[in-house]
């Protein structure tokens, strides 16, 4: 066999090694995250308790306004999300564009987030899970699958995790904000102050209503933002909605953004569109 012959073939195998770890890269995170999923699943109770007006007559006059609107009074209490969603990703102020696809699946009855995401990057595949367990948070991010290329816990990570999940609940999952552990105080007819706790953290964020009833914005002060030098600072956060569509008779917003108030200016760097809702699932899908 020539020179020639043999470099290619050990070239080939190269490549079929590679292509193997990255295959086996990608099914031990989708298998993390399911098994992650499947655990919040075992201690899962669905009622069909429905969510009347006497539930949110505490509550101040634009959320009530609010999950009228939606349809969430008089439909099933909600004990779990079921979410894909489509969209694009920075990973920097200076980084390009990433098509990115998501499964997500929340838990509000023992506050869990799982989001499983996936993309390229020139081309090299890229998966992530970002979660919220017990109070703990964490967001892992592989290239290939395989190169861990962030992994980031601990105190800052937790409270960011819990307020991203107050997001979920409140933009995607309304009826979830009939609960104990989330107050609210008033501040005008469009505009409410909502907090959360879980496991001895508290945040908190503004909610932006429209004359329609629709929310609209989520802003908050109460997530870290990581600078080009690894620094990680308190930043202002916001998510604006829009196209609210209809699906088994309760309304979600079909599209959103995520944005960093940066001193230098917005970054706009998730543009996200929501393709699927379930509620009350009782299984993996």
């Amino acid at each position: 066999m020539s020179k020639k012959k043999i470099l290619l073939s050990i070239i080939g195998i190269i490549i079929i090694f590679i292509v193997g770890i990255c295959i086996y890269g990608a099914w031990t995170m989708r298998t993390s995250y399911e098994d992650k999923v499947n655990k919040a699943f075992s201690t899962l109770e669905v009622t069909q308790d429905i969510l009347t007006q006497d539930d949110i007559e505490d509550l101040p006059a634009p959320v009530q306004k609010y999950l009228h609107y939606v349809g969430a009074v008089g439909k099933p209490k909600v004990h779990n999300l079921h979410m894909k969603i489509e969209g694009e990703m920075k990973q920097g102020l200076d980084k390009p564009w990433m098509k990115v696809v998501v499964d997500q699946h929340n838990f509000y009855d023992q506050y869990t987030r799982l989001f499983y995401i996936k993309g390229k990057i020139f081309g090299i595949p890229l998966t992530g899970i970002d979660s919220y367990i017990e109070g703990k948070g964490r967001m892992l991010i592989k290239l290939a699958s395989v190169i861990k290329v962030a992994d980031e816990s601990g105190e800052k990570m937790d409270q960011a995790e819990l307020v991203t999940l107050l997001n979920d609940i409140s933009l995607l999952s309304p009826a979830a904000l009939v609960d104990s552990r989330i107050t609210w105080n008033s501040i005008d007819d469009q505009r409410v102050e909502c907090s959360i706790e879980d496991k001895g953290m508290k945040v908190s964020a503004i909610l932006y209503f429209n004359t329609e009833g629709a929310l609209v914005d989520f802003v908050t002060e109460d997530r870290y933002y990581t600078r080009s030098d690894g620094e990680s600072i308190k930043t202002k956060w916001s998510t604006p909605v829009k196209d609210y569509q209809t699906v088994n008779g309760v309304k979600f917003p079909a599209y959103g953004e995520g944005i960093w108030h940066l001193e230098g200016g917005d970054f706009v760097y998730a543009k996200f569109h929501m393709k699927l809702a379930e509620y009350n699932v009782t299984k993996l899908k």
